[in-house]
Order: structure tokens, then C-alpha cells, then sequence
């Protein structure tokens, strides 16, 4: 279900741990292309989408049945994204990013999240995390 205001470009897409990567990776391509994202920035969007639903559902323990909610924004100018989700508490402002490139699975998706994005805040709501980032510009 999604929730369109084209005047602040905001949407909301929630969906089940089942569906969750490929419907909100391609909820945000969507929104890359709708806000006019130059190609790499749109690109960049939609693997952080990925990368955040991935850990939620391979380390967060979010069942198939369990809602994750993504929203998108423009806001002043700058892409927000908010990510909602059932899992383990997680803040990844705890994140320790090492000295070497990790492998895939050594905290290589958090490391992108971290490269790619600005955490504005994490907190725990109730039964659900709620990550809020902005994307940067590059």
C-alpha cells in the first residue's frame, strides 16, 4: 500500500518479510525515477533500500509475516528515507566499521548503509525499530 503526496514526494510502502526486498528495492527505483535522481544517486537508493532489508530479514529475525514499512521523502532538498521493522533492537550507529574491507556477511552491507547515508536517528518504538537516514549527495 502506498501513500502519495507529490507535493513534500513522499511515500510509504509497507509489505511482508516475504516480498519486502524486491517490492520496496523497486518501490525505491520508483521514487528515484519519479524525484529525477541522477542515475547513480537513484542507483545508491535502492541498494541501501536492499542492504537494510536484507539485514532486517537475515539478521533481525523478521518473520515472512511481519510488516516492514518504508518511507521515502524529499525534503529541503535532501532524499530521507525511514525504515520500520518488527526485528531485533539494532542501532547501527553502534556499528564498529573496520580498518579492511569486509567479506559479504562481515557487516559489509551496514559499512555501505554508513558510506552511503547519515544516520539522523534510531530509536525503538514500542516492538519496532525505526531507522531514519538521509542519503548523501556523490
Amino acid at each position: 500500500m502506498a501513500d502519495r503526496d507529490s507535493k513534500s514526494a513522499h511515500v510509504t510502502i509497507g509489505c511482508n518479510g516475504a516480498t519486502a526486498v524486491a517490492m520496496l528495492t523497486e518501490a525505491a527505483r520508483r521514487f528515484g525515477d519519479d524525484r529525477r535522481l541522477a542515475p547513480a544517486q537513484a542507483a545508491r537508493l535502492a541498494i541501501l533500500v536492499e542492504e537494510l532489508v536484507i539485514n532486517a530479514l537475515e539478521h533481525g529475525g523478521v518473520a515472512d509475516d511481519q510488516r516492514i514499512d518504508l518511507t521515502l521523502a524529499d525534503e529541503n532538498g535532501g532524499l530521507i528515507m525511514t525504515l520500520s521493522d518488527p526485528g531485533t533492537p539494532y542501532d547501527p550507529r553502534s556499528h564498529v566499521r573496520p580498518d579492511t574491507v569486509p567479506e559479504r556477511g562481515g557487516g559489509a552491507g551496514l559499512d555501505l548503509v554508513l558510506q552511503w547515508a547519515e544516520i539522523l536517528d534510531y530509536r525503538r518504538i514500542g516492538e519496532r525499530n525505526e531507522l531514519r537516514l538521509r542519503l548523501r549527495h556523490g
